[in-house]
């Protein structure tokens, strides 16, 4: 399932998807709505992305990132400063007990971290680490100095933001102005699809969001939840400015917020159809089609893909299955449609996790009803069998008897 951006902001509780740094979102990763009510309710999170194409960002230590938090929530104030405090407290400590803490999941089993000269493990720290913390910390210089060494502007942490997210988030339009001066992406969705302009709408910042506006940002963009930045806006004036944008831009929302489904849909006819499953895992969290579609309650989408042959019970890099991901969020539909395909309801993931363990609070009973009936089915089936074996092989040996 947690993401980053919305740490700032309160939006709509979503204490929740395939991710990041404590937690995991629909699409395997984390981003901006972390630090607001998407964490994951399960102890030991997960890292990694489903959907989403950034490359992994290398974790720095427990302290760095407690350090970035702090500076992070300097900005804030009243309500929304305690409130972001808290969640960011709590993801931490998930955090820490976490595979995200150890190594990049896509990384494990694939040999020894390389060694210093002295033998030592590397330190994991990365020019990318330094390049956000020397934007969250306001420092213009270092900046244009690490820019002029080479450093990516669009460089992205563990949970897909870059250094334009975080600066939106701590309310630092200087630095924002900074950054998309010197070419960074305002379009640039974080892993839970993001950009800052839905965490610019979500905090209420209209300045922000109309000089992102001014400067080339898109107001429809879609979110791994299926929202854009309008539908994020509490606050009168910015709901007003972004809907005004959105005429003027002529943007089709109910088209963009379908847009994903379908290609999906159009996706699983084709491997259908040609009998040839084409799908790619998503790099960072090894997420699959199947996974997004359990996550997102993608019904018909899941089940073309289970009759295309889809394998049930595919592990992302963490060990979840599609099962594990439709539990976590709540999505019924998409339990009982792999339950009744008779996947396995007590794998576990790399924590030791059962999709029980993840599921959401409301759904342990569903499962434990899909369970029983799994088990009957299992039994029907294993009957079934037994009966067109033994036909089989009554007139196999009927034909032996009569040569």
């Amino acid at each position: 399932m947690n993401r980053g951006a919305s740490s700032a902001c309160v939006l709509k509780a979503r204490d929740r998807a395939g991710g990041a740094t404590g937690g995991r979102s629909k699409d395997g990763g984390a981003g901006v709505s972390a630090f607001c009510s998407r964490l994951k309710r399960s102890e030991g999170s997960r890292s990694g992305n489903w959907g989403s194409n950034s490359d992994p960002v290398v974790v720095v230590s427990t302290a760095a990132a407690e350090a970035g938090a702090m500076a992070e929530l300097e900005h804030l104030g009243g309500k929304r400063a305690e409130s972001a405090r808290m969640r960011r407290a709590e993801q931490l400590r998930r955090w820490r007990g976490s595979l995200t803490e150890q190594e990049p999941a896509e990384r494990r089993g694939a040999g020894r971290q390389p060694q210093t000269r002295r033998g030592s493990p590397r330190v994991r720290f990365e020019d990318g680490a330094v390049f956000l913390a020397a934007c969250s910390s306001g420092d213009t210089d270092e900046v244009k100095k690490l820019l002029a060494r080479g450093a990516d502007i669009n460089t992205v942490n563990v949970d897909g933001l870059t250094a334009l997210h975080q600066a939106c988030i701590d309310e630092n339009l200087d630095m924002v102005k900074f950054l998309v001066e010197n070419r960074a992406n305002v379009n640039q969705q974080d892993n839970e699809g993001w950009t800052p302009l839905h965490a610019a709408a979500s905090c209420g910042y209209l300045n922000i969001a109309e000089y992102f506006i001014n400067h080339g940002a898109s107001v429809g963009i879609v979110n791994s939840e299926g929202e854009v930045p309008s539908d994020l806006a509490e606050e009168p004036a910015m709901k007003d400015l972004l809907l005004e944008q959105v005429k003027k831009q002529g943007v089709d929302l109910e088209q963009s917020r379908k847009e994903e489904e379908q290609q999906m849909l159009q996706d699983a006819r084709q491997w259908l159809n040609s009998g040839k499953i084409e799908d790619v895992r998503q790099p960072r969290s090894g997420a699959t089609a199947l996974h997004v579609a359990a996550a997102k309650g993608y019904s018909e989408v899941l089940r073309l893909l289970i009759q295309a042959g889809y394998e049930l019970n595919v592990q992302d890099y963490d060990g979840w299955t599609p099962l594990h991901a439709a539990a976590h969020w709540g999505v019924k539909e998409a339990c009982s449609i792999l339950a009744e395909a008779l996947c396995d309801m007590d794998i576990r993931n790399k924590l030791g996790q059962t999709p029980f363990d993840v599921a959401d609070e409301g759904l342990v009973e569903h499962l434990e009803m899909l369970q029983k009936k799994q088990n009957v089915l299992r039994s029907e089936k294993e009957t079934r069998n037994k009966l067109i074996e033994s036909d089989l092989n009554s007139k196999l040996q009927s034909g032996l008897f009569k040569k």
